[in-house]
């Protein structure tokens, strides 16, 4: 597992260059799931792109065919 740490317009530029890739492909070849600072879990891209955008999350989880990443959100 691969882990980064970014800032906020970071992790806002990662998931829409993900969310560009999955229009592209026509499909979602990843798993996106977010933990917010309350401890509860949310998954899609669509939903942890919102709460990133919000400032709700802490840090979220890429896993793909690639590979597992961890993005920490400072």
């Amino acid at each position: 597992m691969t882990r980064y740490f970014t800032s906020r317009q970071g992790a806002i530029k990662r998931l829409m260059d993900l969310k560009r890739q999955v229009a592209r492909t026509g499909y979602s070849f990843a798993n996106i799931a977010g933990c917010r600072a309350d401890g509860s879990e949310v998954s899609g891209i669509d939903a942890v792109l919102l709460d990133v955008r919000a400032g709700r999350i802490g840090y979220f989880r890429h896993e793909d065919a690639n590979g597992d990443q961890l993005v920490y959100i400072s």
